[in-house]
Parts: structure tokens; sequence; C-alpha cells
């Protein structure tokens, strides 16, 4: 599922978080935007309850006269299937196939109970599902949301009349992250087709200029953790940018070990080294899927004896790179990761860093910007940055206004923050910054959001646990109830739980007695 991580769990761009994470191979790069939704898979997980089969459908859905067709991977479990059930599919999104998520969690447990049929697909381009022969720039054409909804809408047509032999069978979603955001736009484009659909953390909501994911990052850090190490970090940047100012890069090379080191003549090097260092606070708080990370962030920061808040942060940096002969902090070995082409390549296979990088220069944008100066994190990561990573990867032809076309027009195409979608549900956590690119209000009576208070990352997904909070624990009670009424045909309308469904159908009754 989302590889949030982490857009979701979760990206934007690339960071160094395998060392973050506790990895002894040398840091490479992975999309933070959707990492962290699941972190708490068991690392090397094996299926022993589905099937891997394969569909083949369209390379290009909206050429007539391009025939040419390939096979995606999904899998079928059909454990707890009776006949005239639902038809439940986890959504694919920027990761490989994993068919954890239709054997455990929450949506698992739903079809259980609903005696429902588990599916899961692999997006095209990601995982081993590839139309084309390589990912050479003229070759990631293919890739775009409206041909992955192509792509899942023949494939259930397929489930419902082929495998599971029932033509008028109810068909749920859900998805994390990006994979949520499908989710969704399949119920908004094809009602007739998709009877509901959950998304958590859905980054619906296309941005060229993603500053406020650095600024609630920084508010995050006041709440969770406290002012004192608020300004720790906000005086550390500064004083690197003034050291910058100065010309003394020296200096910042030497303290943070950087392997090449930052001048004046190589400005994108220095923004990378900004923008690296941000992802080492974004990985340490939002790594673990906890509050306490922030907590135990800054009281690392804070018992720090340094005499200055730079010496502070380069501390902090050495404690968790420090293994390492030196870091590339620099922009050649920041897009290093996006440049293999090859299909099969882990970076391509495995984390799909070439084709998200690809997605967002061309669909969606969220380039995590700290430009504003109304963060912690200084001033020198700016929208031109991420634009030059754009064009570094994949060509002159990739500017401004092509970065900006794409964002208008995702938007334009699924309505942004007015959607005007029924049977949905949208779960976000009240301290992670990508629910600025989802839907956190909805006054649809069809459909509804969430927000899990004091959550960093959105674990409704999961089965239920005894460190659970109460809002968690109720949020999924109404997940619960919009599924089992997407499913029996009811519309929910906005209540609060199954249970006031309940009360509310016995007041009608005592009404009616009374009359």
């Amino acid at each position: 599922m989302a590889g949030h991580g982490a857009f979701l769990r979760f990206v934007v761009f690339s960071v160094l978080v395998a060392v973050a994470f506790g990895s002894q191979r040398i840091p490479h790069l992975l999309d933070l935007l959707h990492p962290r939704a699941d972190v708490t898979i068991p690392s090397g997980y094996v299926s022993n309850r589905s099937e891997a089969f394969r569909f083949r459908t369209r390379v290009d859905h909206l050429d007539v006269q391009n025939r040419a067709t390939f096979e995606f991977d999904y899998v079928s479990n059909d454990a707890y299937y009776r006949p005239g059930g639902p038809i439940f599919i986890i959504v694919g999104g920027n990761n490989a196939l994993n068919a954890y998520f239709i054997e455990n969690g929450l949506f698992h447990d739903i079809a259980r109970d609903a005696g429902a049929w588990l599916f899961s697909n692999e997006h095209r381009y990601y995982g081993r599902s590839s139309p084309v022969e390589d990912y050479s720039t003229p070759n990631m054409r293919f890739l775009s949301v409206e041909q992955a909804l192509l792509d899942l809408i023949e494939w259930i047509d397929h489930l419902r009349r082929e495998v599971v032999g029932d033509p008028n069978a109810k068909v749920i979603l859900h998805g994390l992250g990006y994979g949520g955001a499908v989710a969704i736009w399949a119920r908004q484009r094809f009602p007739s087709l998709i009877d509901g659909a959950w998304g958590s953390t859905a980054s619906v909501i296309a941005r060229v200029n993603f500053s406020e994911y650095g600024e609630d990052m920084g508010e995050t850090i006041r709440v969770l953790g406290h002012d004192d190490c608020y300004g720790i970090v906000w005086r550390g940047f500064r004083t690197a940018e003034n050291l910058i100012d100065a010309g003394l890069y020296g200096r910042l090379t030497e303290m943070f070990r950087t392997c090449v080191p930052l001048q004046a003549d190589d400005p994108l090097t220095i923004e990378t080294f900004f923008y690296g260092l941000k992802s080492s606070f974004e990985a340490e708080m939002y790594g673990q899927a906890s509050p306490d990370s922030v907590r135990h962030m800054c009281d690392e920061l804070m018992a720090d004896p340094a005499d200055t808040a730079l010496e502070v942060l380069a501390n902090f940096f050495e404690r968790r790179y420090g293994s390492f002969d030196c870091v590339p902090f620099d922009f050649e070995s920041n897009i290093a990761s996006s440049m293999y082409e090859e299909v099969g390549a882990p970076n391509n296979a495995d984390y799909g860093i070439r084709q998200r990088l690809y997605q967002l220069c061309t669909e969606f944008g969220w380039f995590l910007t700290s430009s504003t100066g109304d963060s912690p994190f200084g001033t020198r990561i700016t929208y031109r940055y991420f634009i030059d990573t754009c064009r570094a990867v994949f060509g002159e032809w990739i500017d401004q206004d092509v970065v900006y076309d794409g964002v208008r027009l995702t938007n334009l195409h699924f309505g942004a923050d007015d959607p005007r979608v029924t049977n949905v549900v949208y779960v976000n956590a009240q301290f992670d910054p990508t629910r600025f690119v989802s839907i956190t209000e909805y006054n649809n009576l069809q459909a509804n959001a969430f927000v899990i208070e004091g959550a960093v990352v959105t674990l409704d997904w999961m089965p239920e646990s005894v460190t659970d909070s109460e809002d968690l624990r109720r949020i999924r009670q109404e997940i619960v109830a919009y599924v089992r009424g997407w499913v029996e045909g009811i519309m929910i309308g906005g209540r609060e739980s199954e249970m006031e469904l309940e009360e509310d159908k016995n007041e009608r009754f005592t009404i009616m007695q009374k009359q």
C-alpha cells in the first residue's frame, strides 16, 4: 500500500529515510509523501491466504488506434465470500502489490462479516505491472491517474462477470494515500459501478507549492514537543543560512560531513542540503507513527549541552548518520535514485521512485517548500528546486508551465476541495500535514470526513488494539457503519454511528405507533 508512507508513508520528494529508520545501508532516497501508513506491516510479509493472478488491459485507453495491451498483477481472497456478497477492493497506489491488506486490517474484518470477496490490484508502472519495456522518459507517457482509473474499472467489470459471477455485486473500495485518492476518484467518476469508497490520508488536492507541510511540522513540534524545541530548530536553520550568506560554506560542510562541499557556484546542492536536513526531522517525527516520536526528538534536542543551536542540529544529525564516511546531500546524489530506467531495478520495482517523481512533476506537485519563513526550517527550499529536479530527471520539456498545468488539470478533473461526491469517507490524522491536500470537512449528507485527534498518521485501517485512542475507536465504528450501509444500500446520511441509526429507526417506529 502507500509506500505513506506517507504520501503519505508517504514523501514529498526524496529523502534519506533508510538511515533515519535505522538501516545500516548507505542511505537511498525514498518518497515521503505517504510512507507512514504502512510502517506497521511486518517486514518480509508472506501471503498465505490469497491467490495471485494477472489481468490484461490496454496500454493506452485514450487512443483507439493503439491496440497494445499489457498485464497487471492482482490478488484474490475468497475465504469469506458468500454468494450474493459484495466485492471489497484495496486499490493499488504508488507501490508494489502487497497481499497483506486483504489478509489483515479493518477492511478485511468487515469483509469477513459481510461475506465479501477481497481483491487488490497493482497500479500500472508499479511493482512488475509495467505497460512498457523500460521507464525512459518517452515511455512514461502512459502513467497517469486517468489511465489507472480505466485499468481499475475494466478489471472490476471482469471481476464481477468472470470471477465472482455476479454482475450486480456491490463494489466497495479502500485505499491508503494515493491509493485512497484513486479509490475516491473512481467512485466519483463511476458511481454506477462503485458503491462506496473509503480513503485513509487520501491526497485528492494537487498543489505546486506545498509550504503548509513544513509549517505544520513546526506547529506539531510546538504542540507535541516544546516551544524551546521549536526555537532550537528555528535558530539552527537560520544560523546555517547566515553562514551561507557569509560565504562560510566550509563550516557547514565540516559540521554535517557532506560528501560534496557546499559552495557558491552550486546552489542546487545547497538547497539539497537544507532539504535533506529538514527531511531528517520529518523522518524522525513520523517514521514510527507515534506522537511520542516528536516528544522524544525534542527531549533529545533540548538535553544537548552544545553551545549553539546549529551545533545541536549537527549532533542530532551525527547520531543518525555517524556510521557513514560522509552524507550525500548533493543534488546529483539526490536525483540518482530516480535515474534508473530498468523496470526491474529495485528503485523502480520495489520503491517506485522514478514513477512517483514523474507523477509529482506532471500531475500533483506537492513540492515541500519552505520559502515563506513561517516554518522553523529556514527559507532556502523553493519550488524552483523541485522543478529543476523534474527537469534534471526527465528532460528540459518539464518547466514551470508543465507542472502548473498538470496540477490545474488534476484539480479540474476531480474537484480538489469541492469534489461533490457521495458514498465516500475521508480519514486523516490531526498531526499529519498531508491532511492539507485531503478533505477534513465535508458537508455532503452522503459522505463524511474524519480527523483522528492526537494522531500523527491514520491507522484507521488497522485492526483494533489496546493502545488505540477513544477517538480512533469511534472513527473505526463510523467507518464500519458507512461500509455496511453501502453494502446494504442504506444512506447513513452523516449520522454519528450505527447505534444512532438504530435509535433513529426505533424513534420513528414509536412515533408511527402513536399516530
